[in-house]
């Protein structure tokens, strides 16, 4: 668990100035996310892939790309997407971005939720308090994106205990699992 633990305490997210201020290709977003995501997912599964975001877009959850480029508020949007796909449905995550870029711009609205996801990391891992942000405290789209911050980081800590406490299960014993159904039907069948 340490490792992990490690890991997820450290990890940053990147704010609204550390996107590409540049439009996008397809190729080069998916190779952004996978860099920022990398902490935040399971190495054994593609975070992000064009595939995703094509269905995105045709599901009208992001806008359409301009000729075939992508800007920063359709990465930051993949970004809030990949991780909280984790923990909600994507219409949800959809209603969720919207509201908060419309109550505070695709910007602040960004970067106080990847400020807020690193807090509630931190916070969940080391059992520290929980240092709220002074200017958005009380406010219906703070709660709103702690809230959601926070479920992310205790399904993560779950997870991490999971991991550590109950590891999968051994082959092995899955093919003796699959043996004795077998029997089991075979019996069933001759009565």
């Amino acid at each position: 668990m340490q490792g992990g633990v490690n890991i997820l305490i450290s990890c940053r997210c990147p704010c609204w100035a550390t996107i590409p201020d540049i439009e996008l290709y397809m190729d080069q977003v998916v190779s952004v996310l996978e860099k920022e995501l990398e902490d935040f997912v399971d190495p054994d599964t593609k975070s992000v892939t064009s595939t995703m975001i094509n269905n995105y877009v045709k599901q009208k959850l992001v806008p359409p790309p301009v000729n075939k480029k992508y800007s920063r508020g359709h990465i930051a949007s993949f970004y809030i997407i990949t991780l909280l796909k984790q923990i909600m449905p994507i219409p949800d995550i959809t209603r969720f971005i919207n509201y908060i870029n419309a109550e505070l711009g695709s910007e602040k609205a960004f970067d106080l939720f990847c400020t807020t996801m690193e807090k509630s990391l931190y916070h969940v891992f080391t059992l520290s308090g929980f240092q709220d942000d002074l200017t958005y405290e009380g406010t219906p789209v703070y709660s709103t994106i702690k809230s959601l911050c926070m479920s992310y980081a205790h399904m993560r800590y779950a997870m991490t205990l999971l991991d550590e406490h109950a590891p999968a299960e051994i082959p092995e014993e899955k093919d003796k699992d699959k043996e004795k159904d077998k029997k089991e039907k075979k019996e069933k069948k001759k009565k």
